[in-house]
């Protein structure tokens, strides 16, 4: 059976959300361009920012947690995985086919580096929650620039 794939927004910020889609597709953001055979949905996302950490939720309801995987450098996450479809017995017909199911991934870029070595995902209710650490600025490592004497004056 083919799925159609609806999209509902308000009015207020179409614009710009039709914006952010274009660019996701040019900048292959949200994940591959093609899948040979496989169906790729992107679940939504929500990114939060504290004083010490980027924080990223995922809706995946009803994806089993080890079907989720996660990778994490110091300015993106990709977070990928899969949704069973549920098949239901007998001459079955919908009336209704609204969720996506088959592979899904999204690669997020990230406001501030992050710690990879520091990441806590819990996986609840049907919701992914990543809490990345940020790195300090006094951390992060400068390259002195030399001149051609190789002196940095």
């Amino acid at each position: 059976m083919g799925y159609i794939k609806i999209k509902y927004r308000n009015e207020r910020g179409k614009f710009e959300q039709e914006i952010q889609d274009v660019l996701d597709d040019m900048f292959n953001i949200s994940g591959p361009a093609f899948t040979l055979g496989e169906h790729t949905w992107r679940p939504h996302a929500d990114i939060y920012e504290t004083s010490e950490a980027i924080v990223v939720i995922l809706d995946l309801a009803g994806v089993v947690r080890e079907d989720i995987h996660l990778e994490v450098s110091r300015k993106t996450i990709r977070i990928s995985g899969k949704r069973d479809q549920r098949y239901f017995p007998g001459t079955t017909r919908y009336h209704l086919a609204e969720i996506s199911y088959g592979y899904f991934e999204r690669q997020l870029a990230l406001h501030a580096p992050v710690d990879s070595e520091a990441v806590q995902a819990t996986y609840a209710n049907g919701l992914l929650e990543i809490r990345l650490l940020k790195i300090p600025p006094e951390r992060e490592r400068r390259i002195p620039v030399l001149g051609p004497t190789g002196s940095e004056s």
